[in-house]
């Protein structure tokens, strides 16, 4: 097949849907597909460019048979609701260029947010006559209503309605839960364009890299106690706030230390809270390179992963299939009927509050201080549970449903 797909991510961009939106062409070319990859200049996780990539409206490239084509992108200083639409906007505008510099494919895979890109690939199917199939990683104006973050209204119901609108055009629209799948269907796109394509990790190369450690000796206040890590995007959906709040409950227990690992719009507002309650057990480090945070999982006990109440239905986090194949127990605060907690009161691989519940939080981490076998355990169950979710499994099934719909348009 000739593929085109695209996203606002891809590497080096290291977090988020960029590990997904780079993976898949990449396996696809391994497959002797001929892929372009349409995207901006890297700056995810950090929210900056490179200095060499500043001023630069295109690029060409390769990376593993993959054949990249970037376009400008606006990258603000400050994340906010405007800077963000114009980061956006400015991506597909260049990004429609690029679809014509690629050239003519036998199908179009996008990878969302931002919704606006479906627009992109919308008109571009129209032109071509080519199938148009939507990868959705996370349903950013679905969360930022749950999330009061942007208030319901005439503008609110108008952006919801033109993106129904792009979903139900696509010939294919995959996503990544079942709760998230039925969020698709709502906003009529039919079943028969429906597909649950989970995110996906490949199980025997991350265990195989998994580090001998080396974190802890550079933080010798901390050698010999019970150490909490949170590492990735510091976002508002993320709740990373409800960890310094935990913290600062088991203060009075000098055997536990925290660590928050990462950057992203929210960390001003985190380091305020933390300096606010007078965490001492809480230490923020920058984002890390991937040799450093394998060290940091092969020392740490446990790690938290949030979600914010009301944003468990709109996205997955990213980072829970690496935590699973590094055989990593976890500390949940998710609304009780969020996908996230579902996955892992039926896997076992760690312990779930109900979010904002910081007295249960705090109860289900002292009970796993209290018994380690029982910590060992849970990283087992989650390492068994992740197979499910093999690269090879999840990758070669999708791929032959989208060489269907190519077979079935010719």
């Amino acid at each position: 097949m000739k593929v085109l797909v695209s996203s606002i991510n891809f590497a080096p961009d290291h977090a988020g849907i960029g590990v997904y939106s780079t993976d898949f062409p990449v396996y696809l070319a391994e497959q002797g597909d001929e892929v372009a990859m349409v995207t901006g200049f890297p700056y995810y996780p950090q929210w900056q460019k490179r200095t060499e990539d500043k001023g630069r409206c295109f690029a060409r490239e390769s990376y593993h048979g993959v054949s990249v084509y970037r376009g400008y992108l606006h990258v603000p200083k400050r994340v906010s609701t405007i800077g963000r639409l114009w980061h956006e906007l400015t991506f597909c505008l260049f990004a429609g260029i690029n679809f014509i510099r690629a050239g003519r494919p036998d199908v179009i895979v996008l990878f969302t947010p931002p919704f606006f890109l479906g627009m992109v690939g919308v008109l571009m199917k129209w032109i071509w006559r080519r199938p148009l199939v939507i990868n959705i990683q996370d349903l950013p104006l679905d969360a930022a209503m749950a999330l009061g973050m942007v208030k319901r209204g005439f503008l609110s119901r108008g952006l919801h309605a033109f993106e129904a609108w792009l979903y139900r055009r696509a010939d294919m629209v995959a996503t990544i839960s079942p709760i998230m799948i039925e969020n698709v269907r709502a906003k009529g796109v039919s079943e028969s364009h429906l597909a649950l394509v989970p995110n996906w990790i490949d199980v025997q190369k991350v265990a195989a890299t998994s580090s001998c450690g080396g974190f802890l000796a550079g933080h010798p206040q901390v050698q010999g106690k019970f150490v909490v890590a949170y590492a990735g995007n510091l976002g508002i959906k993320q709740g990373v706030d409800l960890l310094l709040r935990l913290a600062k409950s088991m203060e009075e227990t000098k055997q536990v230390h925290f660590f928050v690992i990462g950057d992203g719009a929210d960390k001003p507002r985190l380091l305020a809270l933390q300096a606010e309650l007078g965490c001492r057990n809480v230490s923020f480090l920058p984002f890390m390179a991937p040799e450093e945070y394998r060290a940091m999982l092969a020392e740490i006990d446990l790690v938290f992963v949030a979600q914010r109440s009301g944003a468990g239905n709109n996205f997955f986090p990213s980072k829970l299939l690496g935590l699973m194949a590094q055989s990593k127990p976890l500390l949940i605060a998710a609304d009780e009927e969020s996908e996230l907690a579902r996955v892992i009161r039926d896997t076992g691989c760690g312990v779930v509050s109900r979010y904002g519940d910081v007295q249960g939080m705090a109860a289900n981490l002292r009970t796993i201080i209290a018994d380690r076998e029982k910590l060992k355990e849970m990283g087992g169950l989650g390492h068994r549970r992740v197979w499910e979710y093999d690269r090879a499994r999840v990758l070669s099934e999708w791929r032959s449903r989208i060489a269907s719909l190519v077979n079935c348009q010719s």
